[in-house]
C-alpha cells in the first residue's frame, strides 16, 4: 500500500478479492473509485457474518464506529480504491488546523467579534 503520510493507505479492491483487516475505532474510509461494501464486526471474528454494513460510492467516507474486525470487498462487478486514515489523537484539531492554513479565515475568533460588534 502507497501512502501519502502514516495516518493514511491506499488499498485496491477487486470484483472477486476481499480485503480484512483490524481496525480502530475511528478509522475513516474513502472510496476513491467504485463502490465499496464495508463489512464491521466486532473484536472477534465470530460477528463478521452478522456484522453492521455499509456501502459507500465513489466520493463516499464511512467511519468505523467500534474497533474491531472490517471487511472491505468492491461491488458492483467492477474495481474499487479505497483510502483508509487512521485516526490520530487529535483528529478534528489536525483537520482544523489544515482547514485554516488554507486561508479560511473568516472563521477566526477575531473576525467573528467584530462581525457582531458591527
Amino acid at each position: 500500500m502507497n501512502s501519502p503520510d502514516s495516518n493514511t493507505a491506499r488499498i485496491q479492491l477487486g470484483h472477486d478479492r476481499s480485503n480484512m483487516f483490524y481496525a480502530s475505532r475511528g478509522t475513516a474510509i474513502v472510496s476513491l473509485q467504485g463502490n465499496i461494501l464495508i463489512a464491521e464486526a466486532a473484536s472477534h471474528l465470530v460477528d463478521i457474518t452478522v456484522a453492521n454494513r455499509a456501502l459507500i460510492a465513489e466520493g463516499d467516507c464511512h467511519v468505523i464506529q467500534r474497533g474491531g474486525w472490517v471487511r472491505l470487498c468492491a461491488q458492483g462487478g467492477g474495481k474499487a480504491t479505497g483510502l483508509i486514515i487512521l485516526p490520530t489523537r487529535n483528529f478534528l484539531g489536525s483537520l482544523l488546523a489544515r482547514w485554516l492554513r488554507r486561508g479560511n479565515t473568516s472563521t477566526h475568533p477575531a473576525n467573528r467579534t467584530e462581525a457582531i460588534e458591527s
